[in-house]
C-alpha cells in the first residue's frame, strides 16, 4: 500500500499517537483534544498531497537544499508553530512533535505492510523530506515570532530608559549652567553629563537593533547635505572626549549630496568609537572620505590586533559574534559592551543601498570602508 494512502486511511489512529504524546507536554497536560491535536491534520493533509505530487531528481534534490516550492501563505507548519508557542511550548518540544509524527507513520505502516518495492521506499524518501519541510518551516516560524517578541521587548525597554535618562542629562546641563557652583560640583555634573550621553548612544544602538528587526530596517530620510562638514564634527567630537588619542582626516572630492545626514554622522561616530575602543592607544587613527562622481568612499583605519576570519564573518551580527565567543568571555563581568554599534552602522549603510567592507592585516591594521552611492532611494529636496 502506498504511504499516502496509508496516511489517508489510518488518519484517527495516526491523530491518537500524536495527540498521546502532545499530552506528556508539560504545557499541554490539561489540554483538550481540539488543543491537542491543533494542525496536525492540516499538516499530515499537505504530506498526502506531496506524496501524491509527481517529482523528479532535481526536484527532489532542490527541496533537500530548501529551495522546494514556495507557499502562497501561511503553511500548517508554520500556524502550528505559532499556536504551540502561544499554548507555551518551546522549540525542542515543537521539533520533538514532528519526531513523534516521523516514528509514528512509519511504524504504524511497517506493521501494515512489508515495505519491500522501489516505490515504498520512494514514498518513505518522500515522506522523510515532507517532514523536514514541515519541522524547517515550523522552526523558521517560531524563531521568527520569538525574535521579534525580543525585539519589541527591546524597544519598549530602550524608549522607557529614555525619559529618566533625559531628566538626568538635563540636571546635568542645569548644574554645568551655574558657574556659582563650586569647582569639584562643576566637574561631577561634566561627568553625568558625558556619562549620560554615552548611555543615550547606547540606547540609540539598542532602539536601533530592536526596531530594525521588526520592519524593513532602519528608516532613513535622505535630503542634500555636505559629508565634509558631517565628518568633520564627528571628528572633532572624537578628538574633545579622547583627547589623548591621535586623529587624523582627510577629505577629498565632491562630498556634497543626498544621505540621511544624521544617520551617517551615527555611522561615522560608531566606527571612530569602535577604532578607538579596539585600536592601540599609542597607534594613529586615519580617516579619509573621498567623493568622486560615482560615489563616497569613508574609510576608518587604525592599528590593531589582526581579526581572526572567523571573527570577521560576523563581526557585524552582535548575537552570533557573542555566540561564537569562549564561554570565559561570555560572562558580564567579561563582557565590555553589547557590540550593537557595528550592527547599526551595517543597517544605515544598507538602507543607503551602499556597502561596508571590513579587513585586517598585521601590516595595514584594521580597516572598515563605506561605499555610498550617490542615488539615495526616497530623497528629497533640503527645503522640503
Amino acid at each position: 500500500m502506498r504511504l499516502s494512502l496509508f496516511i489517508h486511511r489510518n488518519l484517527d489512529a495516526i491523530l491518537q499517537e500524536w495527540e498521546d504524546f502532545a499530552v506528556t507536554l508539560a504545557p499541554l497536560a490539561d489540554a483538550d483534544r481540539v488543543e491537542l491535536r491543533d494542525h496536525a491534520t492540516a499538516v499530515l493533509n499537505v504530506i498526502i498531497t506531496d506524496l501524491d505530487t509527481a517529482q523528479n531528481a532535481s526536484q527532489s534534490i532542490a527541496k533537500s537544499k530548501g529551495h522546494g516550492p514556495v507557499a502562497a501563505g501561511d503553511t500548517a507548519a508554520e500556524v502550528h508553530a505559532a499556536a504551540r508557542m502561544a499554548s507555551g511550548l518551546n522549540s525542542d518540544q515543537v521539533m520533538a512533535e514532528f519526531r513523534a509524527l516521523r516514528s509514528s507513520v512509519l511504524r504504524l505502516w511497517a506493521r501494515s505492510v512489508p515495505i519491500t518495492t522501489a516505490e515504498e521506499i520512494q514514498d518513505m524518501v518522500r515522506f522523510n523530506e515532507a517532514i523536514d519541510q514541515a519541522q524547517s518551516e515550523s522552526m523558521a516560524r517560531y524563531s521568527k515570532l520569538l525574535r521579534d517578541a525580543q525585539s519589541l521587548f527591546l524597544a519598549i525597554l530602550g524608549h522607557d530608559v529614555r525619559s529618566p535618562l533625559g531628566a538626568v542629562s538635563m540636571g546635568a546641563q542645569v548644574l554645568l549652567h551655574d558657574q556659582t557652583l563650586p569647582a569639584k560640583v562643576l566637574k561631577v555634573g561634566l561627568r553625568i553629563f558625558n556619562s549620560a550621553k554615552r548611555v543615550d548612544e547606547i540606547v540609540r544602538d539598542l532602539l536601533d537593533f530592536s526596531t530594525s528587526h521588526l520592519g524593513e530596517g532602519i528608516p532613513i530620510d535622505p535630503y542634500t547635505v555636505d559629508l565634509d562638514q558631517i565628518c568633520l564634527n564627528v571628528v572633532e567630537e572624537a578628538r574633545t572626549f579622547h583627547p589623548e588619542r591621535h586623529i587624523e582626516l582627510v577629505s577629498e572630492g565632491n562630498l556634497v549630496g543626498t544621505w540621511d545626514g544624521p544617520r551617517l554622522a551615527q555611522a561615522f561616530s560608531n566606527l571612530i568609537s569602535n577604532a578607538i575602543q579596539h585600536g592601540k592607544p599609542e597607534g594613529t587613527i586615519r580617516i579619509a572620505i573621498n567623493g568622486s562622481a560615482a560615489d563616497v568612499l569613508f574609510e576608518v583605519r587604525n592599528e590593531a590586533e589582526v581579526i581572526p576570519p572567523a571573527k570577521l564573518r560576523t563581526l557585524f551580527d552582535p548575537v552570533k559574534s557573542f555566540a561564537i565567543r569562549p564561554p570565559s568571555e561570555r560572562s558580564i563581568s567579561r563582557v565590555q559592551n553589547l557590540g550593537l554599534g557595528l550592527y547599526v552602522v551595517k543597517e544605515i549603510v544598507k538602507a543607503h543601498e551602499g556597502r561596508i567592507s571590513v579587513s585586517s592585516t598585521q601590516e595595514a591594521g584594521v580597516s572598515f570602508t563605506i561605499s555610498l552611492p550617490r542615488l539615495t532611494p526616497h530623497r528629497r529636496d533640503s527645503d522640503a
